[in-house]
């Protein structure tokens, strides 16, 4: 058969993923646009009444949140305005970065579609009942104000979050392919990260490790163990004016103390959960690169189940904050629930059914954007559904709310005593030798990826 009478493959959202593992597939094409202008809006719309609303309390232990605030000054905003602006451009930049990582991942965009949508969704119910129902509700639940800070986190650390997929979505890519252009995203990622919220580092080594070890066992582990161990040395390189020696001191002394104490605790269930939910994954989907994306996010969706469990269920906790994991749990629950559901749309035949590779370009756009829009309101309506009996389960004196709610203001408190004030931000005593180390070696890795840069750039010249 003359190869150039050959049929080229469809590209639209429906279709399987594509045997091959080169990532020729641009990630802003015309209708991927579409969808993040759309998830965009759609938070903007959903949450920004609220947040418009919300005094914050916080305090910064990482310099770019503050940094932020001060370029926003300069527009005339003023720290609340400021805190507003970037909590709901967090909201945004994450559920935009879902669609894209899922869509990256996995090559399909009906996943990607109900992953950004499922992450959507926990929040909604309560916002819209105790917003609009609020005497109804205000002895099960505070404000959704209160709520969604002490979910979410303060803005530093819903930043960082926002930030988290587009991080594994760019590792994930270099640990594959070794381009430059992925391992300065990666690095440039990686260090907006730990520059926005030291506790969010930990969810982000978490990440990092568990896409590199679901990429070892398709094969070239040890170049791909190289680049890992590249992408950690310059990111940690370039922050290194600010995790200087007595600030890694004090946050190590922190991380171990909390994990000394409840260490016996991991055994045996939860290390048995841990060793079991590893040795299943890699028999099931492990050396399958289609299967790589189940295997991914269920992964990590274990390990923040486990670790938020522990805390909720038997008020023990394994790492420093655990109420801050919560909303990387339900970033992970939400790709695993979408792979699910996009198996039984697959086992249903509804491809064949709606005749889709027959449809115009403009047809499977707009047949894209609705799916999308109709995925949104049946989800959210079973939520808003159910809501009102899982806010009587929830919400007792001993329910998961109010252990959440009190850990969170304790929390809360006790940087804010620590800081001595609000919008404070806390500097780790150190001595002059060890700022002009740090900012020695940020300027020598900075340095040092630049030269991969044009060394690159020469190369393929």
């Amino acid at each position: 058969m003359d190869p150039q009478k050959i049929p080229k493959r469809p590209v639209f959202w429906f279709k399987r993923k594509p045997e091959t593992t080169a990532y020729a597939t641009p990630l802003f094409d015309r209708i991927n646009l579409i969808y993040i202008g759309v998830f965009a809006l759609l938070s903007f719309i959903i949450f920004w009444p609220i947040i418009s609303k919300i005094s914050f309390e916080e305090v910064f232990f990482t310099p770019l949140v503050p940094f932020l605030i001060s370029l926003l000054e300069i527009f005339g905003l003023n720290t609340t305005s400021s805190l507003r602006l970037l909590f709901i451009g967090s909201f945004m930049i994450s559920t935009i970065g879902i669609y894209l990582f899922v869509y990256d991942l996995t090559k399909r965009r009906i996943t990607a579609i109900l992953a950004s949508v499922l992450y959507l969704i926990p929040p909604m119910p309560i916002f819209i009942l105790s917003f609009f129902f609020s005497k109804r509700y205000q002895s099960e639940l505070i404000s959704a104000k209160s709520f969604f800070t002490i979910i979410y986190g303060d803005g530093a650390h819903f930043l960082a979050l926002a930030l988290i997929a587009f991080a594994a979505l760019f590792f994930l890519r270099y640990i594959k392919s070794a381009k430059i252009n992925d391992l300065v995203l990666t690095v440039s990622t990686c260090a907006f990260i730990l520059l926005s919220s030291r506790s969010q580092a930990l969810s982000l080594f978490l990440v990092l490790i568990v896409v590199a070890l679901t990429d070892l066992f398709l094969g070239s582990a040890r170049i791909k163990i190289k680049r890992f161990l590249l992408v950690l040395l310059i990111s940690l390189g370039l922050v290194s004016f600010w995790y200087t020696p007595s600030f890694w001191q004090e946050t190590l002394i922190s991380f171990f103390s909390q994990l000394k104490v409840n260490l016996k605790f991991l055994f045996p269930l939860p290390a048995t959960l841990g060793f079991l939910t590893l040795f299943v994954s890699f028999v099931f989907f492990g050396r399958k690169e289609n299967r790589q994306p189940i295997f991914f996010s269920f992964l990590l969706f274990i390990i923040f189940l486990i670790l938020v469990g522990e805390w909720l269920w038997y008020q023990r906790s394994l790492l420093p904050h655990p109420q801050r994991l919560i909303p990387n749990l339900n970033m992970f629950a939400a790709i695993v629930v979408a792979l699910t559901l996009t198996a039984i749309v697959d086992k249903l035949n509804l491809v064949q059914t709606l005749a889709v590779e027959t449809w115009s370009a403009a047809g499977k756009a707009l047949g894209a954007l609705v799916f999308g829009i109709v995925s949104f309101l049946l989800l959210a309506t079973v939520a808003f559904g159910l809501f009102p009996w899982v806010t009587l389960l929830i919400s007792a004196p001993n329910g998961v709310w109010i252990k959440i709610k009190m850990g969170v203001l304790a929390d809360r408190e006790e940087t804010l005593a620590f800081a001595g004030k609000n919008f404070g931000l806390v500097r780790q005593h150190t001595d002059g030798w060890q700022l002009w180390l740090g900012v020695a070696l940020s300027v020598i890795f900075l340095a040092f990826l630049i030269y991969l840069v044009l060394q690159n750039e020469e190369e393929e010249g």
